[in-house]
């Protein structure tokens, strides 16, 4: 998941993983945070998860545009009414 509560209002209303189902998004917003999240997932050694990432630079590179990309669509979407905070820099792809 990569949406998750910053404060104790957002904890109390969606809990500390914020599903896309829970916020007013489009069908295709919310799919597209799925494929983001899977997509996440395959960076990983599965059999080695500390250890180096299987993607090349090229793929973390097309993730990390997609993941930006993602970030302006929710923060559009979801207006004024939520903080879309970019903690992109504290990930390890930032």
């Amino acid at each position: 998941m990569c949406l998750w509560s910053g404060n104790d209002a957002a904890r109390a209303a969606y809990g500390i993983a914020i599903t896309p189902e829970q916020l007013p998004l489009p069908p295709e917003t919310r799919q597209e945070v799925e494929r983001l999240v899977a997509w996440y997932d395959t960076s990983l050694n599965w059999d080695n998860p500390a250890g180096p990432t299987p993607w090349t630079l090229e793929e973390c590179a097309r993730f990390n545009w997609a993941a930006r990309a993602l970030l302006q669509q929710l923060r559009a979407e979801l207006g004024l009414a939520y903080e879309v905070a970019d903690e992109f820099g504290a990930s390890k792809w930032g």
